[in-house]
């Protein structure tokens, strides 16, 4: 099963460092001296569900910020 997770290489690999993310590091075969991220499905619907909730309680301080002034 893949899942898309739009963000850049360095982002996954930033993630996958701070332990947001799960997942393995294999060589690419077709490509010399490269590797490639298999990163678990699970962990990326979670880091989906974070940015998400996180997106709200931004746009909720802002609305409540916007409505004091």
């Amino acid at each position: 099963m893949a899942i898309q997770l739009d963000t850049t290489s360095s982002e996954v690999c930033r993630l996958l460092s701070l332990g947001r993310l799960s997942g393995t590091k294999q060589k690419d075969p077709r490509r010399a001296g490269k590797s490639l991220w298999l990163v678990d499905p699970e962990s990326v619907i979670k880091e989906e569900k974070h940015r998400k909730t996180k997106l709200v309680r931004r746009a909720r301080r802002l609305k409540r910020i916007s409505a004091q002034t």
